[in-house]
């Protein structure tokens, strides 16, 4: 299966939770022209909230999780080469808005939170950024801090769609959290659904 087919299949899994952007990016080739790729390099800062972040996005259970799946560097990977420089630079920002909100919330950077703590924080990062629930200003519960910036925290609907992409993508998550047969297989034109049954990766 090639690229193309897997981004559509993924797509489909995930109700088309894909961005026209992400989508856009995934079914064009990388591309190494000036305004593409070779942005700013990520801190060990960035590489580690993001690592938490997708963990905490797809966790360990009975199945790999996102760590596993090597999901965080999948997300560097594809945000320095494939995403254009004005999306990266949003990324980056996006992520010390994302601190800063913590600090203001819990009094501490989100590397520095407890575990739960920094689940509770993208939980709330989720529902302001993906969930748009009525009235809610942006910011998070706690201390507020005095202004909240034109939607910095964009940057996270990259991150979750780059995060699910790359997991479902993955050979863990294709194999384990989803049924896999590998193409060319056997044709079977009516296989049974029972509740609870894995959705298919092929």
């Amino acid at each position: 299966m090639d690229r193309r087919d897997a981004v559509k299949r993924v797509a489909i899994l995930m109700g088309g939770a894909l961005s026209v952007s992400t989508m856009a990016v995934m079914l064009e080739e990388c591309k190494r022209e000036q305004q593409y790729g070779a942005g700013p390099a990520f801190t060990a800062d960035e590489n580690n909230m993001i690592s938490a972040m997708c963990e905490i996005i797809i966790p360990r259970t009975h199945t790999p999780g996102a760590k596993d799946a090597g999901v965080p560097a999948f997300v560097v990977m594809m945000m320095q080469e494939c995403y254009p420089d004005r999306d990266q630079a949003d990324f980056h920002a996006g992520l010390k808005s994302f601190n800063d909100l913590c600090l203001h919330s819990y009094g501490n950077s989100f590397l520095d939170l407890t575990p739960d703590k920094q689940v509770a924080a993208v939980k709330e990062l989720d529902s302001r950024v993906l969930a748009k629930k009525p009235g809610q200003d942006g910011r998070f519960s706690g201390k507020q801090p005095n202004s909240t910036p034109a939607d910095p925290l964009d940057f996270y609907r990259h991150l979750k769609e780059l995060t699910l992409l790359g997991y479902f993508t993955s050979k863990p998550g294709a194999t384990e959290a989803l049924r896999y047969v590998q193409i060319p297989g056997r044709y079977d034109g009516c296989v049974p659904y029972h509740p609870g049954d894995k959705a298919w990766a092929t």
